[in-house]
């Protein structure tokens, strides 16, 4: 007889409770909070692979970049905030508001008048998180230096800056960056939260949650660091009606999506290729990506259309993955954007064709 049964369930049913009343499930597979902001559910070892792969992709460091989209984006999620330092012993209710929604987001447990704080998620992502929750609490903007006292520890030097920085802008000329409706049917979660010392996990895993604005400024913002792709990377990605402002980007991030999924050991299997629905919902649902639907298959080529959602180019990423991973072969994608969803059309890259031998 086993010591440990395997159907021993470890979860926090509180913060798990807590978490799935403060976020919502939608059908299109949306992770929202209640002002319709978008988020993603990331592994840690994940996420930390994924910078790992889109610098590598776009060729340049961008530490500064994932800092500036970390602090851009949650400003603009804590907009609504503002108000209360303005109440009585607003300043100490804001404090701990953010507090718990550190706590919640799994970004760790902060007193952020202290100069260090404890956190899984990588540093510069943290940093920009830290620099727009002290912002808002002192109402000032600053400068910040940080760096690592060790993986977990990181330290932080305030300096004024200038106070007349306007805040940040919406990512409007990115056609997928915001939900135009919100109001999709929600369906309950699977996903159970585990507390940690530090964070919390999904089935032993460090985890912890991101905005998907984040992501789309670091496409916005690197996309001009770009030179010229390598020809093994542009023959994969064939965009059509995407606006070259943020192109590279996006291509960068599809690629780093598609290489992270591909990284672990995940099993793809499909009984027919009209099998999809099952497979995206094992791989794709629960954790923020959006749901892709089948439409068809052509000889070597599968179809899907996915509506405009702020995780698609992480969800597009991925479902590509699945499809290498089910078919052993790299793929060459065709993806048509339109003014309401994306159409998706995966070919393998390389054709065989076999010569009669007489």
């Amino acid at each position: 007889m086993p010591l440990v049964e395997d159907n021993i369930d470890t979860h926090d049913e509180h913060l798990t409770g807590t978490f799935w009343t403060t976020f919502s499930l939608q059908k299109s597979g949306a992770i929202i909070d209640d002002n319709s902001n978008t988020w993603v559910i990331f592994h840690e070892d994940e996420f930390n692979m994924l910078i790992y792969h889109y610098e590598s992709i776009i060729s340049s460091p961008i530490g500064r970049i994932l800092h500036n989209s970390a602090a851009d984006s949650l400003e603009l999620i804590n907009t609504d905030l503002a108000t209360i330092r303005r109440k009585l012993f607003g300043k100490k209710r804001l404090n701990k508001i953010l507090i718990d929604a550190w706590k919640l987001c799994g970004w760790g447990v902060n007193n952020f008048h202290d100069s260090t704080i404890k956190t899984n998620v990588f540093a510069s992502v943290a940093a920009g998180f830290y620099l727009s929750t002290i912002e808002l609490l002192e109402n000032s903007r600053y400068k910040l230096e940080w760096s690592q006292k060790s993986s977990l520890v990181i330290n932080f030097n305030r300096l004024p800056a200038n106070n007349e920085m306007p805040s940040p802008n919406f990512l409007k000329s990115i056609p997928w960056a915001y939900l135009n409706d919100s109001q999709s049917s929600i369906i309950d979660s699977d996903v159970k939260l585990e507390s940690q010392e530090l964070g919390w996990s999904i089935e032993g895993r460090t985890s912890f949650l991101l905005p998907c604005d984040f992501f789309n400024r670091v496409i916005f913002n690197s996309s001009g660091l770009v030179k010229q792709f390598p020809q093994n990377i542009l023959e994969r990605w064939d965009l059509v009606g995407f606006n070259k402002l943020y192109s590279n980007g996006l291509i960068a991030m599809l690629e780093a999506s598609k290489a992270v999924f591909l990284s672990n050991d995940n099993f793809v299997y499909l009984r027919d290729e009209g099998d999809w629905s099952k497979t995206i919902a094992k791989h794709m649902t629960y954790f923020g990506y959006a749901a892709p639907v089948f439409t068809n298959q052509e000889q070597s080529s599968t179809y899907f259309e996915m509506n405009l959602s702020p995780s698609l180019p992480l969800s597009l990423g991925k479902l590509v993955g699945l499809w290498e991973r089910a078919h052993g072969k790299t793929a060459k994608c065709l993806i048509v954007l339109s003014s309401q969803s994306v159409k998706l059309e995966i070919s393998p890259l390389l054709t065989f064709v076999l010569e009669d031998s007489n």
